[in-house]
């Protein structure tokens, strides 16, 4: 399309231009061409974009942004005029220039490089040594290699050269053969006198390997097995060899020289017999019973055979100085002994020595009683189930079921119901008196109230899991020196622990190390219940209930600090509070929880903001 020019008439309102809509109309048509030219229709695209070869693309803006053309190595870019020119130097490589390259690499295979002359190598010869004599050979000629007779063959065939020994060679004067293995595949080999061996160090000592001259055909055979070749005058242990005594003489032989399995005959020996009391017996013999045996002094007897004897009045002493002088209770077990320092008599079993009960024993010598050496007056023997034995105890003891009634003790019915009981009086500690409770951390057994909620873990007191207290006037001390500073032991007015419970309480440490304590006092204004949990975990704990204490009732605490300014949504308010225990008003008007306001940890949020000047209160229950 033309460019559409609004026609302006002659003169001013003379009737002859282009009404309004009609010069709007061309406005409008010369700028939805331009809109198309340059854009989508709509909107100006105010930038051109440009990419290279690897297709990085740039966009350049075409409100006055310049796009430069720059030169790299050996090439300039010149802008003259409307005309932009890119040249390339000398030090750009053309087909029809002449140049020097340096530090170049020109790959043989891609290139074919002709007419270079010898002159121009860095070396132009090749020198050929027998290594004391040299010859200088100008590339391009002939190097002759010639062999000698039945010394070295040259063969060359068809750009190979062959260099090898002829079948038959004849060497003029001394063979030296270096390596570490020499192999020669003959029959026959003959050898005119000797061999020598210089052995790994090369100096002046070798060992020759000659014959006596031979009167007749000789064979010397080396055995098919490994070993060292024994000479006939050194000195070396035979292994495995067998002496024909009959035929060989065998000098200075000692008793350690002769082998239990040697089978010497009686008949060589000087001794063929020993004599035992009355009697003789011929080494190698049997004897089952000896004459006129006997033993003085300090000997013994000793073996695994058996003293039998039907004779009266047998004398032998079994007295050791001391129970540490005892012999192995498993070697000799059965066997009788005398403890001459504690005058007791043992008999050995296989686990050690049992101790024989006398008139003269006392009770603790019994395998199931423990040690009494400090029982006291009063104490009997309990039955400990758990060692397997009776130890020292007060009479009396837990109250088990109705079927066995103890004295003393606490009251563990074990499930069971208490009947007819008249009154159960409790008894408030003393008020000088701090009463102490152990508190530690266990795995959560059944046993526990939380078994299977929460953590794993629980509170035992005084070794009972998660148990519901009954707590009256006193200062009662929860020691925590064995309990864990993972599992602060902590006090709230709720089970949820929204609300920590601090009237009367101090705490010393969290828990682990000696003197880690939280003690409470408790008087007529402690509230019940409490509860004893971990401010870490959930449901690691129980509930206390207070005999006379403070039954819980509505607390009310009203907040009147903060004042609407129309635009502040949000109000800080106390820690651990949801929207069903607080009460919001707005200039006397009560908000209704969630659809006017919600809570998220110490912030309260409008859904609309107070107006400027409004009085917000907040009322916390409980």
């Amino acid at each position: 399309m033309a460019k559409l020019t609004i026609n302006r008439g002659s003169t001013a309102n003379d009737g002859s231009g282009d009404n309004l809509r009609e010069g709007a109309n061309k406005v409008n048509l010369n700028f939805d061409e331009i809109y198309t030219a340059i854009g989508d229709g709509s909107t100006v695209n105010g930038t051109w974009k440009l990419q290279d070869d690897s297709s990085t693309e740039s966009v350049i803006s075409a409100n006055g942004e310049v796009l430069r053309v720059l030169g790299g190595s050996g090439i300039t870019s010149t802008l003259s005029g409307n005309d932009l020119t890119v040249a390339v130097d000398g030090t750009v490589l053309s087909a029809s220039q002449t140049s020097t390259l340096t530090n170049k690499t020109i790959n043989g295979p891609d290139n074919t490089l002709t007419n270079i002359a010898n002159a121009s190598l860095a070396n132009s010869s090749i020198t050929v040594s027998d290594g004391s004599n040299s010859t200088a050979r100008a590339l391009g000629s002939t190097l002759t290699i010639q062999g000698t007779s039945n010394e070295v063959e040259v063969a060359a065939s068809t750009g190979t050269l062959t260099v090898g020994l002829p079948n038959n060679v004849t060497i003029s004067g001394n063979l030296t053969v270096q390596g570490t293995t020499t192999t020669i595949n003959s029959t026959t080999i003959d050898v005119t006198n000797s061999f020598t061996f210089e052995g790994t160090t090369s100096d002046g000592h070798e060992t020759t390997l000659t014959v006596v001259d031979p009167t007749a055909d000789r064979t010397v055979s080396i055995p098919n097995a490994t070993g060292t070749i024994v000479l006939k005058d050194t000195t070396d242990t035979l292994t495995n060899k067998t002496i024909d005594s009959d035929n060989n003489t065998i000098t200075n032989i000692v008793d350690a020289d002769i082998k239990s399995s040697a089978a010497i005959a009686n008949s060589k020996l000087a001794n063929s017999s020993v004599t035992i009391g009355a009697d003789t017996i011929a080494l190698g013999g049997t004897q089952t019973t000896i004459t006129d045996l006997n033993l003085d002094g300090t000997s013994s007897l000793s073996g695994t055979g058996t003293i039998s004897t039907t004779g009266s009045a047998n004398k032998i002493r079994f007295n050791y100085a001391n129970t540490g002088a005892l012999p192995s209770a498993s070697t000799y077990e059965g066997m009788f002994a005398y403890d001459i320092g504690g005058n007791n008599p043992y008999v050995a079993d296989a686990g050690g020595w049992v101790k024989l009960i006398t008139e003269n024993a006392s009770i603790a010598d019994l395998s199931n009683v423990g040690s009494i050496a400090s029982i006291s007056n009063g104490q009997a023997l309990i039955w400990n189930s758990g060692a397997g034995r009776f130890d020292p105890g007060a009479v009396g003891g837990d109250v088990v079921d109705d079927t066995t009634p103890q004295l003393g003790g606490d009251l563990d019915a074990q499930g069971n119901h208490v009947q007819d009981a008249g009154y159960v009086s409790h008894r408030s500690p003393d008020a000088t008196v701090t009463q102490t409770l152990a508190v530690t951390v266990v795995t959560k057994t059944t046993e526990h109230t939380a078994y299977g909620d929460g953590s794993s873990s629980g509170y035992a007191i005084d070794g009972h899991e998660g148990p519901h207290l009954q707590l009256s006037r006193g200062t009662y001390k929860f020691d925590l020196s064995s309990s864990s500073s993972s599992h602060p032991f902590r006090l709230y007015e709720d089970e949820s622990k929204n609300i920590a419970y601090t009237t009367g309480v101090t705490t010393s440490g969290s828990g682990g190390s000696a003197g880690d304590h939280l003690t409470i006092v408790i008087d007529d204004n402690t509230v019940t219940p409490i509860f004893y949990q971990c401010s870490a975990h959930g449901n690691m704990g129980g509930r206390i209930d207070i005999i006379g204490g403070k039954r819980r009732r509505l607390n009310i605490t009203t907040d009147k600090s903060f004042t609407g300014d129309g635009s502040d949504t949000t109000q800080t308010i106390l820690a651990n509070r949801t929207v069903d225990d607080v009460l919001v008003f707005v200039n006397g008007i009560c908000l209704v929880p969630t659809d006017d306001y919600t809570i998220s940890g110490t912030t309260l949020t409008y859904q609309v903001a107070p107006a400027n000047g409004a009085e917000c209160v907040i009322r916390y229950l409980g």
